[in-house]
């Protein structure tokens, strides 16, 4: 899938576009709800788990949803520190876009999440984690740690109605000028600064 100028001036614009619903809707609470439903599809997974980041990082605006997915037998690092425990897993980042019917796979080899005792860790997000900020750290073919996990996620985006985006279009330059609020240099936005963005 390719945008036209038009359309990606839209998405810069946090305008969403589409025919598919909900983002034919162009209502926001809508769009949110069919994320959060794709995230449970997801979870109902027999070997991966899924944690959404719908916040925004906790602050601003992002033009898409964080996922971070990881196989439910991935074997963990833990580090202990007196009452503190730290556990870091290996797996993929998914941006699900809040503008278009879209997505962008990466592979995230460091995320973690504490907790001030020894209790089990049940709920609650990642607390450290790696951006896909530009296309070259996206992913268009299965790490080896992942495969079958990776082809489930991309059969349920489709099944979902989201295409994915190939790095090679979203690594093209920006054919127009324009501003967006990140933090890549004006002079070097690509499509995919147009696309998935996010505004402190």
């Amino acid at each position: 899938m390719e945008f036209t100028n038009e359309q990606l001036q839209k998405m810069i614009s946090k305008e969403p576009i589409g025919d598919m619903y909900p983002y034919s809707t162009k209502d926001r609470e809508q769009i949110e709800s069919y994320i959060q439903e794709l995230v449970d599809t997801l979870n109902r997974s027999e070997t991966l788990k899924c944690e959404a980041m719908f916040d925004h990082y906790g602050s601003g605006y992002a033009s898409y949803v964080d996922l971070f997915c990881y196989k439910r037998n991935e074997k963990r690092k833990i580090k202990e520190d007196n009452e503190e425990v730290t556990i870091y897993l290996e797996g993929l980042v998914i941006y699900i876009s809040r503008l278009a019917p879209v997505a962008i796979i990466g592979q995230d080899n460091l995320r973690s999440k504490t907790r001030f005792n020894t209790e089990e860790f049940k709920d609650g997000s990642f607390s450290s984690f790696c951006m896909m900020c530009e296309p070259e750290e996206m992913i268009d073919e299965s790490p080896k740690f992942m495969t079958d996990g990776f082809l489930e996620i991309k059969q349920k985006l489709a099944d979902a109605g989201y295409s994915i985006l190939h790095k090679e279009y979203l690594s093209q330059p920006l054919p127009f000028k324009t501003e967006i609020q990140t933090s890549t240099d004006p002079s070097e936005y690509k499509v995919f600064d147009a696309i998935f963005y996010w505004m402190d």
